[in-house]
């Protein structure tokens, strides 16, 4: 009986295409036979069964499809959908009516209790688009193709794959799916996705000038992964203000079935068109941010640079951006991710490497520090505190010289401090961004200037030391080009100390602040001789 009904079909194919609707009644069960093809030029009501062989393809240029409760559209397997079966393409130059616009189909499959008709193979052939009906998922089996035009879910759902992830194809920036531009809307969602599959791309984006695709790879158990995108990047993910300036203008919510943890590789392409106006400037330094904790985090390191997009069938896109970012631990039932540029977070302007600070004579403490990157950087700031006060002043700046406020390489700075205080002195570096962000150095202490006279020097094993302008105690050792400690004084207000009975070499004397064994000041001795 099914073969006479494919025969029968394929016979008045003329009379039927010229007819305006197309109804298959409920138990009613028409078979396209293996690489026979059928045009319907009508809308379609099915609520009974449309078979296609491999190979068969059902051209549909009218403007709906609905698929009742009770239909289906199986292949010529024994089950009647383990086949790769035929292909309905979705077509809008109907050469009996002329064009007829958007199309659209209801689907009547249900995500929610996954059940209802499903597609063996679909392909979009309309430049306008093939709107989802309201009321109704749609489900494709095998394969989902493009040729021109998008495929707009709103705010229903789309399944591909059966037991698997399905295949998309023929997806670029001209031609995907739209889920919209809110943040409640339908989800694409791909089968049992798991280590095998490689890599699965959800070719997404919120309207047809803003193609925003996601591609995963999950090394998990299969599960069942969905994507949408949406516009703007609030700062809750879903809720507070939105921010314009450090991010894309685009939310990606990816999410699975089961919590388990595994690890997976997201990565995330963009129009250049979406960038906000900081986030354009530091696209070298944009990373994929995910929600977690109630706040975008932050990643200063992301351990891969951005990339012009591929995820197309059509050849790189110059004006689209691809990041990836490895999540070690997965992705939960639910997440939320966008792109930022490293000005978002809590960057530090400058790494410092090297700070050091030491007094150059009775009236200036020397500064030198030096660093292995800039980002956005304006100037240093020299912090100071004397030790009887509380809190750092500033006490001057230096300029960033890195061009523009950026650079991955080692710049070295110095600055002379004037300082004649007869105290400690503590000092730290402050580096200050163009929008605000500081980061600091370690900080260092600076003696007060204390003076020494060693005479005569060299000398032949005999000599003094006059220590003057000290106001703590101190205490000097003399230790030995092998590092041993000859001999030790104590020093307290201004004094001459004579030594005596040293043998051939060079000396070092070393001066300490009694209270904080903090080393003051060095003077080398040389004894050319012993008498």
């Amino acid at each position: 009986m099914r073969t006479c009904l494919s025969i029968l079909l394929l016979l008045f194919a003329l009379p039927l295409a010229a007819q305006q609707d197309l109804y298959i009644a409920p138990g009613t069960r028409l078979q396209v036979a293996q690489g026979e093809a059928l045009s319907i030029y009508g809308s379609v009501v099915n609520d009974g069964a449309l078979g296609t062989a491999d190979n068969a393809v059902i051209n549909f240029f009218g403007k709906a499809w609905n698929n009742g409760m009770g239909a289906s559209m199986p292949d010529n397997s024994q089950n009647g959908f383990s086949a790769k079966g035929g292909l309905f393409r979705f077509s809008g130059n109907n050469p009996l009516y002329g064009n007829l616009g958007a199309q659209q189909v209801f689907g009547g499959y249900s995500i929610a209790s996954r059940l209802g008709a499903t597609f063996p193979n679909l392909e979009v052939d309309n430049r306008l688009g093939l709107l989802l009906a309201d009321l109704s998922d749609l489900k494709v089996r095998n394969t989902l193709h493009f040729t021109s035009g998008h495929l707009f879910l709103n705010g229903w759902n789309l399944v591909v794959g059966h037991g698997n992830p399905g295949t998309i194809t023929g997806y670029s920036d001209q031609s995907f799916i739209i889920t919209g531009t809110g943040i409640a809307g339908g989800f694409v969602y791909r089968e049992q996705v798991n280590a095998a599959a490689g890599k699965i791309i959800f070719p997404i984006g919120t309207s047809i000038s803003t193609y925003a695709p996601a591609a995963i790879e999950f090394d998990g158990a299969a599960d069942d992964i969905r994507a949408r995108v949406f516009d703007s990047v609030y700062q809750y993910a879903i809720s507070g203000i939105t921010n314009k300036l450090d991010f894309t203008n685009k939310t990606w919510n990816i999410a699975k079935t089961k919590p388990d943890a595994a690890a997976t590789k997201l990565t995330l392409q963009h129009m250049d068109a979406d960038e906000g106006s900081d986030y354009a400037a530091f696209r070298s330094a944009s990373y994929v941010t995910r929600f977690a904790n109630n706040t975008w985090d932050y990643v200063e390191n992301p351990g891969s640079l951005p990339m012009p997009g591929n995820i197309t069938t059509r050849g790189t896109l110059r004006n689209a951006t691809m990041h990836l970012r490895v999540l070690q631990d997965g992705i939960t039932t639910n997440e939320y991710f966008t792109k930022a540029s490293v000005l978002y977070g809590p960057y530090a302007p400058a790494v410092f490497i090297l700070f050091n600070a030491y007094r150059l004579n009775e009236s200036f403490a020397q500064l030198d520090w030096s660093v292995n990157r800039e980002l956005n950087n304006d100037r240093f700031e020299i912090e100071r505190r004397f030790e009887n006060e509380t809190d750092f002043t500033k006490a001057g700046e230096v300029r960033s010289i890195a061009p523009n406020g950026n650079a991955n390489i080692r710049l070295d700075y110095k600055y002379a401090d004037p300082n004649s205080y007869d105290g400690w002195t503590y000092y730290r570096i402050k580096a200050v961004s163009r929008n605000g962000r500081v980061s600091y150095s370690e900080i260092r202490a600076v003696p007060p200037f204390l003076r020494v006279d060693v005479w005569p020097n060299p000398n032949v094993g005999q000599f003094q030391v006059r220590i003057r302008g000290q106001q703590t105690e101190l205490f000097m050792q003399i230790v030995n080009s092998a590092g041993q400690l000859v001999n030790q004084y104590e020093i307290v207000g201004e004094r001459t100390i004579h030594v005596s009975h040293l043998s051939k070499g060079t000396y070092v004397l070393a001066f300490y602040d009694q209270a904080t064994r903090r080393l003051v000041r060095t003077f080398k001795v040389i004894v050319i001789d012993r008498r």
